[in-house]
């Protein structure tokens, strides 16, 4: 039963960081051309392209980082690393290469995620809409928000928050986990009679 409440610790971090197939395309609706250039100048100035990569991996290392102390700060995880050092270099290893997975991850989609995220904000915003954005994050406090909002995730009430989450979610899944494969086992045990 260890052996499966330390799995379900390890894969909770899983949906979070995991790489995954490419869904099937799904037919998007058709976007005006004029709204998707605006919106193209609007994410141009939301995300320049040359920070974009940066700017990326600095969302996402408070967020690894908040992932990877809540699954620390799970007592039964945490005495699993803490009996034996093997467990923690393992765990170790396991968060580098989630991080080193996601920044190549972000690296490659990162020009599908720009022409989706354009998409999204043409279909949301018509063209002076778009315009008036793009003025209002061209001033000092349109600049300031969107220096700020890239590091949000790291401010202390945020990553409190994530670790209370993932906190919470752990050992709800170690639970499930544990229920699941109980019933499993039995499920099994039926067929051998």
């Amino acid at each position: 039963m260890r052996a499966i409440a330390l799995f379900a610790a390890l894969g909770i971090a899983a949906p979070a960081v995991a790489q995954t197939a490419p869904a099937a395309p799904v037919a998007s609706p058709a976007v005006d051309p004029a709204r998707l250039a605006a919106a193209q100048r609007l994410f141009d100035v939301i995300m320049p392209p040359a920070t974009r990569q940066q700017m990326m991996q600095a969302m996402l290392q408070p967020l690894l980082g908040n992932i990877s102390k809540g699954m620390t700060s799970n007592p039964q995880f945490a005495q699993a690393m803490s009996a034996d050092p093997k467990v923690a270099a393992a765990f170790d290893r396991f968060m580098a290469q989630q991080q080193a997975r996601t920044i190549e991850m972000i690296q490659t989609s990162l020009p599908q995620m720009v022409q989706a995220m354009s998409r999204a904000y043409a279909r949301r915003f018509d063209v002076a809409q778009l315009g008036e954005l793009e003025r209002f994050f061209r001033t000092p406090t349109g600049a300031a928000y969107l220096r700020e909002s890239m590091t949000i995730m790291s401010d202390p009430d945020v990553a409190a928050w994530q670790r209370t989450m993932m906190t919470d979610s752990m050992n709800r899944v170690q639970q499930d986990a544990m229920a699941f494969a109980k019933e499993v086992a039995a499920i099994k045990q039926g067929e051998t009679k």
